[in-house]
Protein backbone atom coordinates (compact mmCIF):
# COMPACT_ATOMS: atom_id res chain seq x y z
CA UNK A 1 0.00 0.00 0.00
CA UNK A 2 1.02 3.70 -0.78
CA UNK A 3 0.65 6.63 0.27
CA UNK A 4 0.17 10.40 -1.17
CA UNK A 5 0.98 13.69 0.72
CA UNK A 6 -0.52 16.74 -1.01
CA UNK A 7 0.95 19.91 -0.73
CA UNK A 8 0.70 22.82 1.58
CA UNK A 9 -0.53 25.42 -1.07
CA UNK A 10 -3.90 25.94 -2.69
CA UNK A 11 -3.23 24.77 -6.92
CA UNK A 12 -4.41 26.25 -9.99
CA UNK A 13 -4.48 23.99 -13.63
CA UNK A 14 -2.50 25.01 -16.54
CA UNK A 15 -0.94 23.39 -19.49
CA UNK A 16 -1.61 20.77 -21.46
CA UNK A 17 -2.18 16.92 -20.45
CA UNK A 18 -2.79 13.97 -22.97
CA UNK A 19 -4.67 11.41 -20.81
CA UNK A 20 -4.57 7.53 -21.59
CA UNK A 21 -6.38 5.94 -23.96
CA UNK A 22 -10.32 4.81 -22.75
CA UNK A 23 -10.23 1.69 -20.71
CA UNK A 24 -13.61 0.97 -21.16
CA UNK A 25 -13.28 0.74 -25.24
CA UNK A 26 -9.83 -1.10 -24.98
CA UNK A 27 -11.55 -4.00 -22.83
CA UNK A 28 -13.99 -4.87 -25.78
CA UNK A 29 -11.22 -3.60 -28.81
CA UNK A 30 -9.09 -6.58 -26.84
CA UNK A 31 -12.17 -8.98 -26.17
CA UNK A 32 -13.74 -8.42 -30.26
CA UNK A 33 -10.44 -8.55 -31.28
CA UNK A 34 -9.84 -12.05 -29.58
CA UNK A 35 -13.09 -13.68 -30.62
CA UNK A 36 -12.56 -12.51 -34.48
CA UNK A 37 -10.79 -14.19 -37.33
CA UNK A 38 -7.79 -12.46 -38.20
CA UNK A 39 -5.99 -9.65 -36.97
CA UNK A 40 -6.63 -6.72 -34.50
CA UNK A 41 -4.51 -3.86 -34.30
CA UNK A 42 -5.51 -1.45 -31.72
CA UNK A 43 -3.48 2.06 -31.62
CA UNK A 44 -3.38 4.38 -28.39
CA UNK A 45 -3.48 1.49 -26.27
CA UNK A 46 -2.25 2.21 -22.76
CA UNK A 47 -1.49 -0.79 -20.45
CA UNK A 48 -2.98 -0.16 -17.33
CA UNK A 49 -3.44 -3.30 -14.63
CA UNK A 50 -7.07 -3.81 -15.68
CA UNK A 51 -6.41 -4.13 -19.24
CA UNK A 52 -3.04 -6.38 -18.38
CA UNK A 53 -5.67 -8.57 -16.55
CA UNK A 54 -7.84 -8.52 -19.56
CA UNK A 55 -5.39 -9.08 -22.24
CA UNK A 56 -3.79 -12.14 -20.37
CA UNK A 57 -6.95 -13.92 -19.66
CA UNK A 58 -7.80 -14.09 -23.92
CA UNK A 59 -3.74 -15.49 -23.93
CA UNK A 60 -4.84 -18.20 -21.66
CA UNK A 61 -8.19 -19.03 -23.64
CA UNK A 62 -5.95 -18.71 -27.42
CA UNK A 63 -5.55 -15.63 -28.27
CA UNK A 64 -2.14 -14.43 -29.57
CA UNK A 65 -1.45 -10.81 -28.11
CA UNK A 66 1.78 -8.82 -28.21
CA UNK A 67 1.72 -5.26 -26.85
CA UNK A 68 4.46 -2.41 -27.96
CA UNK A 69 4.42 -0.44 -25.18
CA UNK A 70 6.82 2.04 -26.34
CA UNK A 71 4.47 3.67 -29.19
CA UNK A 72 1.01 2.16 -27.20
CA UNK A 73 0.24 -0.54 -29.77
CA UNK A 74 -0.90 -3.91 -29.37
CA UNK A 75 -1.88 -6.36 -31.92
CA UNK A 76 -4.45 -9.30 -31.48
CA UNK A 77 -4.57 -12.66 -33.43
CA UNK A 78 -8.06 -13.96 -33.01
CA UNK A 79 -9.42 -17.58 -31.99
CA UNK A 80 -12.25 -16.88 -34.09
CA UNK A 81 -14.42 -17.74 -31.34
CA UNK A 82 -12.33 -21.38 -30.82
CA UNK A 83 -11.48 -20.97 -26.89
CA UNK A 84 -8.48 -23.36 -26.12
CA UNK A 85 -9.62 -25.21 -23.01
CA UNK A 86 -8.09 -25.00 -20.01
CA UNK A 87 -7.50 -27.11 -16.54
CA UNK A 88 -6.42 -23.80 -14.56
CA UNK A 89 -8.87 -21.35 -13.79
CA UNK A 90 -9.26 -17.93 -15.24
CA UNK A 91 -8.51 -15.60 -12.64
CA UNK A 92 -10.09 -12.07 -13.38
CA UNK A 93 -9.55 -9.98 -9.90
CA UNK A 94 -11.57 -7.43 -9.42
CA UNK A 95 -12.06 -6.30 -13.24
CA UNK A 96 -16.03 -6.00 -13.47
CA UNK A 97 -16.14 -4.82 -17.05
CA UNK A 98 -14.40 -8.00 -18.17
CA UNK A 99 -16.60 -10.80 -15.66
CA UNK A 100 -19.68 -9.13 -17.22
CA UNK A 101 -18.00 -9.24 -21.04
CA UNK A 102 -16.16 -12.89 -20.21
CA UNK A 103 -19.01 -14.70 -19.07
CA UNK A 104 -21.31 -13.31 -22.10
CA UNK A 105 -18.20 -14.91 -24.58
CA UNK A 106 -18.06 -18.24 -22.69
CA UNK A 107 -21.68 -18.64 -22.76
CA UNK A 108 -21.63 -20.05 -26.12
CA UNK A 109 -18.92 -21.97 -25.94
CA UNK A 110 -18.68 -25.78 -24.89
CA UNK A 111 -15.85 -26.04 -22.51
CA UNK A 112 -16.18 -25.38 -18.86
CA UNK A 113 -14.53 -22.81 -17.71
CA UNK A 114 -13.73 -22.04 -13.73
CA UNK A 115 -14.07 -17.90 -13.45
CA UNK A 116 -11.81 -16.61 -10.45
CA UNK A 117 -12.00 -13.05 -8.88
CA UNK A 118 -10.56 -10.77 -6.07
CA UNK A 119 -12.20 -9.81 -3.07
CA UNK A 120 -14.69 -7.01 -4.13
CA UNK A 121 -15.83 -9.52 -7.15
CA UNK A 122 -15.81 -12.82 -4.66
CA UNK A 123 -18.41 -10.32 -3.06
CA UNK A 124 -20.46 -9.31 -5.97
CA UNK A 125 -23.48 -11.55 -6.66
CA UNK A 126 -23.50 -12.43 -10.36
CA UNK A 127 -26.85 -14.05 -10.47
CA UNK A 128 -28.78 -11.47 -12.66
CA UNK A 129 -26.29 -11.80 -15.47
CA UNK A 130 -26.02 -15.51 -15.10
CA UNK A 131 -30.03 -16.67 -15.08
CA UNK A 132 -30.06 -14.69 -18.60
CA UNK A 133 -27.25 -16.88 -19.89
CA UNK A 134 -28.84 -20.19 -18.50
CA UNK A 135 -32.33 -18.85 -20.20
CA UNK A 136 -30.11 -18.99 -23.47
CA UNK A 137 -28.96 -22.44 -22.67
CA UNK A 138 -25.49 -22.23 -20.56
CA UNK A 139 -24.77 -23.43 -17.11
CA UNK A 140 -23.28 -22.76 -14.56
CA UNK A 141 -22.44 -24.01 -10.98
CA UNK A 142 -21.31 -21.46 -8.42
CA UNK A 143 -17.71 -22.45 -6.26
CA UNK A 144 -18.95 -20.13 -3.02
CA UNK A 145 -22.45 -18.75 -2.56
CA UNK A 146 -23.53 -17.11 -5.16
CA UNK A 147 -20.36 -14.72 -6.20
CA UNK A 148 -17.45 -16.00 -7.82
CA UNK A 149 -15.44 -18.35 -8.01
CA UNK A 150 -17.98 -20.26 -10.43
CA UNK A 151 -17.66 -22.83 -13.19
CA UNK A 152 -19.60 -21.95 -16.66
CA UNK A 153 -20.34 -24.75 -19.01
CA UNK A 154 -21.53 -22.45 -22.29
CA UNK A 155 -23.72 -24.05 -25.55
CA UNK A 156 -22.83 -23.68 -29.08
CA UNK A 157 -26.17 -23.72 -29.51
CA UNK A 158 -27.47 -20.77 -27.61
CA UNK A 159 -30.72 -19.68 -28.32
CA UNK A 160 -31.98 -15.50 -28.39
CA UNK A 161 -33.75 -14.40 -25.61
CA UNK A 162 -36.18 -10.82 -24.71
CA UNK A 163 -34.81 -9.33 -21.71
CA UNK A 164 -36.65 -6.39 -20.15
CA UNK A 165 -34.05 -4.22 -18.04
CA UNK A 166 -34.83 -4.19 -14.55
CA UNK A 167 -32.01 -1.96 -13.94
CA UNK A 168 -30.14 0.15 -16.08
CA UNK A 169 -26.58 -1.61 -15.80
CA UNK A 170 -24.40 -1.59 -18.75
CA UNK A 171 -22.67 -4.17 -17.59
CA UNK A 172 -25.45 -6.44 -17.88
CA UNK A 173 -26.05 -5.26 -21.51
CA UNK A 174 -22.66 -5.80 -22.58
CA UNK A 175 -22.62 -9.38 -21.23
CA UNK A 176 -25.70 -9.81 -22.84
CA UNK A 177 -24.71 -8.47 -26.10
CA UNK A 178 -21.94 -10.43 -26.35
CA UNK A 179 -23.74 -13.93 -25.67
CA UNK A 180 -26.53 -12.84 -28.52
CA UNK A 181 -23.82 -12.38 -31.06
CA UNK A 182 -23.09 -16.30 -30.95
CA UNK A 183 -26.83 -17.03 -30.66
CA UNK A 184 -28.84 -18.88 -32.96
CA UNK A 185 -31.66 -16.52 -33.11
CA UNK A 186 -32.19 -12.39 -32.15
CA UNK A 187 -31.39 -11.42 -28.84
CA UNK A 188 -34.01 -8.40 -27.85
CA UNK A 189 -33.14 -5.66 -24.62
CA UNK A 190 -36.25 -4.13 -23.76
CA UNK A 191 -34.59 -0.58 -22.72
CA UNK A 192 -35.04 1.00 -18.62
CA UNK A 193 -32.93 3.67 -19.96
CA UNK A 194 -29.86 3.90 -22.28
CA UNK A 195 -26.19 3.42 -21.07
CA UNK A 196 -23.08 3.29 -22.08
CA UNK A 197 -23.00 1.76 -25.82
CA UNK A 198 -18.96 1.28 -26.29
CA UNK A 199 -20.21 -2.63 -26.78
CA UNK A 200 -22.52 -2.37 -29.16
CA UNK A 201 -20.84 -0.03 -31.54
CA UNK A 202 -17.61 -1.99 -31.44
CA UNK A 203 -19.16 -5.32 -31.75
CA UNK A 204 -20.57 -3.59 -35.15
CA UNK A 205 -17.35 -2.65 -35.92
CA UNK A 206 -15.93 -5.65 -35.96
CA UNK A 207 -19.09 -7.23 -37.81
CA UNK A 208 -21.67 -8.31 -35.66
CA UNK A 209 -25.35 -7.34 -36.53
CA UNK A 210 -26.78 -5.41 -33.55
CA UNK A 211 -29.68 -2.55 -34.15
CA UNK A 212 -30.28 -0.23 -31.59
CA UNK A 213 -32.94 2.23 -30.60
CA UNK A 214 -33.83 4.37 -27.45
CA UNK A 215 -36.26 1.88 -26.46
CA UNK A 216 -34.58 -1.72 -27.57
CA UNK A 217 -31.58 -3.40 -28.70
CA UNK A 218 -31.71 -6.34 -30.97
CA UNK A 219 -28.69 -8.78 -31.33
CA UNK A 220 -28.92 -10.78 -34.77
CA UNK A 221 -27.16 -13.62 -34.93
CA UNK A 222 -24.00 -14.24 -37.47
CA UNK A 223 -20.98 -14.37 -35.38
CA UNK A 224 -18.97 -15.77 -38.39
CA UNK A 225 -19.02 -11.99 -39.53
CA UNK A 226 -16.50 -11.06 -36.91
CA UNK A 227 -13.25 -9.91 -38.16
CA UNK A 228 -9.92 -7.94 -37.05
CA UNK A 229 -10.13 -4.32 -37.45
CA UNK A 230 -7.38 -1.60 -37.10
CA UNK A 231 -8.62 0.47 -34.12
CA UNK A 232 -7.67 3.92 -32.54
CA UNK A 233 -8.71 4.13 -29.15
CA UNK A 234 -9.65 8.09 -27.74
CA UNK A 235 -8.73 9.69 -24.54
CA UNK A 236 -10.16 8.20 -21.74
CA UNK A 237 -13.12 10.64 -20.71
CA UNK A 238 -13.34 9.69 -17.59
CA UNK A 239 -9.62 9.92 -16.42
CA UNK A 240 -10.05 13.62 -18.67
CA UNK A 241 -13.06 14.31 -16.22
CA UNK A 242 -10.60 14.74 -13.11
CA UNK A 243 -8.62 17.64 -15.00
CA UNK A 244 -12.25 19.01 -16.37
CA UNK A 245 -13.76 19.25 -12.55
CA UNK A 246 -10.46 20.74 -11.43
CA UNK A 247 -9.83 23.34 -13.65
CA UNK A 248 -13.80 24.38 -13.56
CA UNK A 249 -13.39 24.66 -9.43
CA UNK A 250 -10.21 26.45 -9.00
CA UNK A 251 -9.63 29.62 -9.87
CA UNK A 252 -7.73 30.85 -12.63
CA UNK A 253 -7.12 27.78 -14.29
CA UNK A 254 -7.19 26.83 -17.62
CA UNK A 255 -5.65 23.52 -19.94
CA UNK A 256 -6.04 21.89 -22.91
CA UNK A 257 -6.95 18.23 -23.41
CA UNK A 258 -6.69 16.69 -26.59
CA UNK A 259 -7.96 14.12 -28.60
CA UNK A 260 -10.25 12.75 -25.88
CA UNK A 261 -13.20 10.72 -26.20
CA UNK A 262 -16.36 12.51 -26.99
CA UNK A 263 -19.11 9.28 -27.07
CA UNK A 264 -22.41 10.76 -26.27
CA UNK A 265 -22.90 8.28 -23.94
CA UNK A 266 -20.03 8.95 -21.48
CA UNK A 267 -19.98 13.16 -21.24
CA UNK A 268 -22.27 13.02 -18.84
CA UNK A 269 -20.67 15.01 -17.11
CA UNK A 270 -20.21 17.97 -19.57
CA UNK A 271 -23.57 17.62 -19.81
CA UNK A 272 -23.74 18.44 -15.97
CA UNK A 273 -21.11 21.23 -15.88
CA UNK A 274 -23.23 23.08 -18.98
CA UNK A 275 -26.56 22.64 -16.74
CA UNK A 276 -24.00 24.14 -13.59
CA UNK A 277 -23.23 27.14 -15.97
CA UNK A 278 -20.04 26.38 -17.79
CA UNK A 279 -19.18 27.10 -21.20
CA UNK A 280 -16.47 24.49 -22.62
CA UNK A 281 -14.94 24.85 -25.53
CA UNK A 282 -14.15 21.63 -28.00
CA UNK A 283 -12.35 21.80 -30.85
CA UNK A 284 -10.73 19.85 -33.62
CA UNK A 285 -13.79 17.51 -33.26
CA UNK A 286 -13.42 13.66 -35.38
CA UNK A 287 -14.24 13.26 -38.74
CA UNK A 288 -15.46 9.11 -40.01
CA UNK A 289 -13.85 7.92 -36.48
CA UNK A 290 -15.74 4.59 -34.90
CA UNK A 291 -15.50 6.37 -31.46
CA UNK A 292 -15.60 10.38 -31.86
CA UNK A 293 -13.31 12.32 -30.19
CA UNK A 294 -12.00 16.13 -30.15
CA UNK A 295 -9.35 19.14 -28.52
CA UNK A 296 -11.61 20.11 -24.74
CA UNK A 297 -10.33 23.77 -23.85
CA UNK A 298 -11.39 23.84 -20.16
CA UNK A 299 -11.64 27.20 -18.13
CA UNK A 300 -12.51 28.41 -14.50
CA UNK A 301 -15.55 29.18 -13.79
CA UNK A 302 -18.25 29.92 -11.43
CA UNK A 303 -20.47 27.06 -10.95
CA UNK A 304 -24.21 26.85 -9.52
CA UNK A 305 -26.23 24.93 -8.06
CA UNK A 306 -28.48 22.34 -10.52
CA UNK A 307 -30.85 19.10 -10.62
CA UNK A 308 -29.72 16.10 -12.03
CA UNK A 309 -32.14 13.59 -13.34
CA UNK A 310 -32.40 9.63 -13.65
CA UNK A 311 -31.91 9.39 -16.98
CA UNK A 312 -28.29 11.20 -16.23
CA UNK A 313 -26.87 8.51 -14.36
CA UNK A 314 -26.05 6.20 -16.63
CA UNK A 315 -23.93 8.55 -18.33
CA UNK A 316 -22.31 9.88 -15.05
CA UNK A 317 -21.87 6.46 -13.45
CA UNK A 318 -18.02 7.08 -13.39
CA UNK A 319 -18.06 10.60 -12.48
CA UNK A 320 -20.36 10.89 -9.12
CA UNK A 321 -17.45 11.62 -6.67
CA UNK A 322 -16.67 14.58 -9.11
CA UNK A 323 -19.95 15.84 -9.78
CA UNK A 324 -20.50 16.10 -6.05
CA UNK A 325 -17.47 17.60 -5.60
CA UNK A 326 -18.08 20.22 -8.49
CA UNK A 327 -21.19 21.22 -6.44
CA UNK A 328 -19.82 21.47 -3.09
CA UNK A 329 -17.96 24.52 -4.45
CA UNK A 330 -21.03 25.91 -6.80
CA UNK A 331 -23.32 28.66 -5.47
CA UNK A 332 -26.99 27.37 -4.38
CA UNK A 333 -27.72 23.40 -4.24
CA UNK A 334 -27.70 20.55 -6.47
CA UNK A 335 -29.80 17.49 -6.11
CA UNK A 336 -28.84 14.25 -7.90
CA UNK A 337 -32.05 12.39 -7.84
CA UNK A 338 -32.63 8.62 -9.25
CA UNK A 339 -29.45 6.96 -7.95
CA UNK A 340 -31.41 3.93 -7.04
CA UNK A 341 -29.80 1.73 -9.89
CA UNK A 342 -26.79 3.47 -9.30
CA UNK A 343 -26.78 2.52 -5.46
CA UNK A 344 -27.52 -1.49 -6.86
CA UNK A 345 -24.22 -1.13 -8.92
CA UNK A 346 -21.70 1.43 -6.64
CA UNK A 347 -22.96 1.41 -3.11
CA UNK A 348 -19.59 1.03 -1.99
CA UNK A 349 -18.58 4.43 -4.50
CA UNK A 350 -21.35 6.13 -3.47
CA UNK A 351 -20.86 5.56 0.90
CA UNK A 352 -16.93 5.94 0.49
CA UNK A 353 -17.27 8.98 -1.32
CA UNK A 354 -19.36 10.88 1.64
CA UNK A 355 -17.45 9.49 4.12
CA UNK A 356 -14.16 10.68 2.69
CA UNK A 357 -15.31 13.88 1.62
CA UNK A 358 -16.95 14.30 5.50
CA UNK A 359 -12.83 14.48 6.09
CA UNK A 360 -12.47 17.62 4.30
CA UNK A 361 -15.36 19.17 5.76
CA UNK A 362 -17.82 18.33 2.84
CA UNK A 363 -21.05 17.34 3.89
CA UNK A 364 -23.62 15.83 1.87
CA UNK A 365 -27.49 13.94 2.26
CA UNK A 366 -27.42 10.46 1.04
CA UNK A 367 -29.85 8.20 0.58
CA UNK A 368 -31.09 5.24 -1.64
CA UNK A 369 -32.06 7.12 -4.13
CA UNK A 370 -30.73 10.83 -4.03
CA UNK A 371 -27.96 13.01 -3.11
CA UNK A 372 -28.00 16.43 -1.95
CA UNK A 373 -25.10 18.65 -1.30
CA UNK A 374 -24.80 22.19 -0.74
CA UNK A 375 -22.80 24.49 -2.59
CA UNK A 376 -19.72 26.96 -1.28
CA UNK A 377 -18.14 24.47 1.08
CA UNK A 378 -15.22 25.55 2.09
CA UNK A 379 -12.06 22.24 2.18
CA UNK A 380 -11.57 21.94 5.74
CA UNK A 381 -8.62 19.02 6.43
CA UNK A 382 -10.59 17.28 9.68
CA UNK A 383 -8.40 13.81 8.97
CA UNK A 384 -6.12 11.90 5.99
CA UNK A 385 -8.46 10.38 4.08
CA UNK A 386 -8.48 7.14 1.77
CA UNK A 387 -9.22 5.68 -1.47
CA UNK A 388 -10.46 2.15 -0.44
CA UNK A 389 -8.99 1.20 -3.91
CA UNK A 390 -11.33 2.67 -5.75
CA UNK A 391 -9.67 4.81 -8.57
CA UNK A 392 -12.01 7.31 -8.95
CA UNK A 393 -12.09 8.50 -5.53
CA UNK A 394 -8.49 8.55 -5.63
CA UNK A 395 -8.51 10.44 -8.37
CA UNK A 396 -11.34 13.06 -6.91
CA UNK A 397 -9.38 13.58 -3.41
CA UNK A 398 -6.41 14.71 -5.75
CA UNK A 399 -8.63 17.28 -7.00
CA UNK A 400 -9.92 18.00 -3.89
CA UNK A 401 -6.53 18.49 -2.77
CA UNK A 402 -6.07 21.66 -4.66
CA UNK A 403 -8.88 23.65 -2.82
CA UNK A 404 -6.96 23.74 0.44
CA UNK A 405 -3.45 24.81 1.92
CA UNK A 406 -3.69 22.30 4.43
CA UNK A 407 -1.86 19.06 3.40
CA UNK A 408 -3.12 15.56 4.01
CA UNK A 409 -2.75 12.00 3.02
CA UNK A 410 -4.36 10.30 0.32
CA UNK A 411 -3.88 6.43 1.75
CA UNK A 412 -3.99 3.53 -1.13
CA UNK A 413 -3.58 6.06 -3.46
CA UNK A 414 -1.77 3.07 -6.07
CA UNK A 415 -5.86 2.50 -6.80
CA UNK A 416 -5.10 4.99 -9.40
CA UNK A 417 -3.21 1.99 -11.48
CA UNK A 418 -6.16 0.37 -12.12
CA UNK A 419 -7.24 2.94 -15.15
CA UNK A 420 -4.17 5.53 -15.30
CA UNK A 421 -1.08 4.59 -13.89
CA UNK A 422 0.71 8.31 -14.90
CA UNK A 423 -1.86 10.27 -13.20
CA UNK A 424 0.31 11.70 -10.27
CA UNK A 425 2.63 12.41 -12.47
CA UNK A 426 0.42 14.32 -15.48
CA UNK A 427 -1.47 15.97 -12.60
CA UNK A 428 2.04 17.49 -10.97
CA UNK A 429 3.16 18.68 -14.53
CA UNK A 430 -0.24 21.49 -14.75
CA UNK A 431 -0.14 22.01 -10.55
CA UNK A 432 0.52 26.31 -10.55
CA UNK A 433 0.73 27.67 -6.84
CA UNK A 434 -2.33 30.08 -6.27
Amino acid sequence: MFDYNTRPSKFKFQGEVTVPGDKSIAHRAIIFGALAKGVTQISNFTYSYDLAVTAKIFQQLGAKIHTEISNNDMIIKGVDHKFKPLDEPLNIDNVGTLESLLLGALASSNNPYEIRGGDYLSKRSATDLLNLFKKMGANYQFLSDETLPLKIQGNDNLKGITYQQDISSAQIKGGLVMAGIFANSETKIIRKLPTRNHTEVLANYFGADVSVDPDIIVVHPGHSRLKGQDLTIPGDFSSAAAYIAGALISPDSQITLPKVGLNETRIGLLNVAKQMGAKIQIENRSVDSVEPFGDLIIKYQQLHGTEINAKQIPFIIDEIPLIALMASQAKGQTVIRGIHDAHLQISDRIRNMRVELAKLGIVMQVNDDYIVIQGEQKVVVKDDVDSHNDHRIAMMLCVASILTDTPFKIKNIEAIDISYPGFISDFKKILVAR
